[in-house]
């Protein structure tokens, strides 16, 4: 396999006694810009006819969060929970003076029977309830620690 294989054929070199024309080398030139003309506007057709990149996300954009907050049912319900269910349900741990894994463990369990109840029914009140137990846990741990750290440094 010769060199000139790989080459398309406008592009060779003749040798011999074919070689001495100007104007096949004009042709060769001709057919060679000709060529480059096409791969050009085959770019450009490329080019025009797909459609531009979207533009880049952020990885740490919570505009989300906020329009969850917003806009659905269980954003309202997290908010409306955070001064109502969440308050009351640490006030009921804290007046009960629960340790904090009894109350993790009453939080869950009412969870579980609350969290079915609403798959069963969807009103709004088990929504806010639904949220209010963690909410609440929540509020009762510094409260729970600071029962903790009285309890030890009183000694009983």
């Amino acid at each position: 396999m010769s060199s000139t294989d790989d080459q398309p054929w406008w592009s060779v070199q003749e040798t011999g006694a074919d070689s001495g024309g100007d104007d096949r080398q004009e042709d060769r030139e001709a057919l060679t810009d000709a060529a480059a003309d096409l791969r050009y506007a085959a770019e450009y057709m490329r080019d025009a006819v797909t459609p531009a990149a979207p533009p880049k996300e952020s990885n740490w954009d919570f505009t989300w969060l906020t329009q969850m907050r917003k806009r659905s049912d269980n954003g309202k319900a997290f908010v409306d929970s955070l001064w109502t269910v969440g308050p009351a349900y640490m006030l009921f741990l804290a007046s009960q003076r629960f340790e904090f894994f009894t109350a993790a463990g009453m939080t869950f369990m009412g969870f579980i029977i609350i969290g079915g109840w609403h798959l069963r029914v969807e009103r709004k009140a088990t929504r806010l309830l639904t949220w209010g137990l963690p909410v609440g846990l929540a509020y009762y741990a510094p409260v729970a620690i600071i029962f903790g750290l009285g309890q030890v440094l009183v000694g009983g």
